[in-house]
């Protein structure tokens, strides 16, 4: 296991802003994890993975911060399209991998930077209209729950729209047991190449963002915000391309990204709507 001292979490984040770690642990092995969390287990501590879906305090310390990258990168077939998959798998390598192996389901995910760990925690999917999420796909969540490793059911998952019982919870997802569906090629499934090619027509990549901002928003109401409330010239400001996007443009903060963020469930409220965060705060 690799300890780093003073870590500056910037790089861990795809907004690229970060407070630092007094203590960054990066286990290599779940025998490395659950060592560590009997260490630990009564003190605070954070949990990052791929960073796609974190806003840190850049002005904070923290004490324990546990980065799950190296922790397991195997995918293990089980036959049949079905797949054990470690946490620490980048999910275009989970993709890459079954397509291989003649299999597909989660392509429409090719464009989003998160490990399967992360990917479970958020049940990452496509927007609501679409109905489409990783947890159709999966069987089972392999777990620690502070005290031992447990194997949970799809159905005992509280799965929901950008949601599941393992987010905002001290529960670590070790990896999970998904199966696939075969590959038809009928061309009515989306590839990773028709995902690459939405993603550049309708995402903003001018600079680092979250990817969405809110799971439950009103598109109008964002609308309005972006034209009334833009953001902060070269730091953190509303994307011109993608209204649920905020994009660091070189200083954004996390006082800047919060009082966006702030501003929009404020005006949603004065509607009568309601704006429900993706995005995990490090307060």
């Amino acid at each position: 296991m690799q300890i780093l001292e003073n870590e500056s979490l910037k790089k861990y984040t795809t907004i690229k802003i970060g407070g630092n770690a007094k203590h960054l642990y990066i286990p290599e092995s779940i025998d490395d994890l659950v060592n560590l969390m009997e260490r630990i287990k009564n003190d605070k501590y954070y949990i990052i993975g791929g960073g796609s879906n974190i806003l840190m305090n850049d002005q904070k310390t923290y004490e324990n911060v546990i980065c799950l990258t190296a922790m397991d990168n195997n995918i293990k077939s089980l036959g049949n399209g079905t797949y054990y998959v470690g946490a620490s798998v980048r999910v275009q390598e989970l993709i890459n991998h079954i397509n291989k192996d003649g299999f597909c389901g989660i392509e429409y995910l090719y464009s989003v930077p998160a490990l399967i760990g992360g990917a479970i925690v958020m049940n990452a999917g496509r927007g609501r209209g679409h109905g489409l999420s990783i947890s159709d796909f999966i069987e089972e969540v392999h777990i620690w729950d502070g005290g031992s490793i447990k194997v949970v059911k799809n159905d005992k998952c509280g799965f929901e729209y950008r949601k599941s019982n393992f987010k905002n919870s001290k529960v670590i997802v070790l990896g999970g047991k998904f199966t696939f569906d075969k590959i038809i090629n009928d061309g009515s499934r989306m590839t990773k190449q028709d995902r690459i090619n939405y993603s550049k027509k309708v995402q903003d990549y001018s600079g680092p963002s979250f990817g969405s901002v809110f799971c439950q928003h009103d598109r109008k109401i964002m609308q309005i915000v972006r034209i009334l409330s833009p953001g902060f010239k070269n730091g953190i400001s509303f994307s011109n391309k993608t209204s649920n996007w905020l994009t660091n443009r070189g200083e954004g903060t996390y006082l800047q990204a919060v009082s966006l963020i702030n501003r929009v469930k404020r005006y949603h409220k004065i509607i009568g709507r309601k704006a429900v965060p993706e995005v995990i705060i490090w307060e």
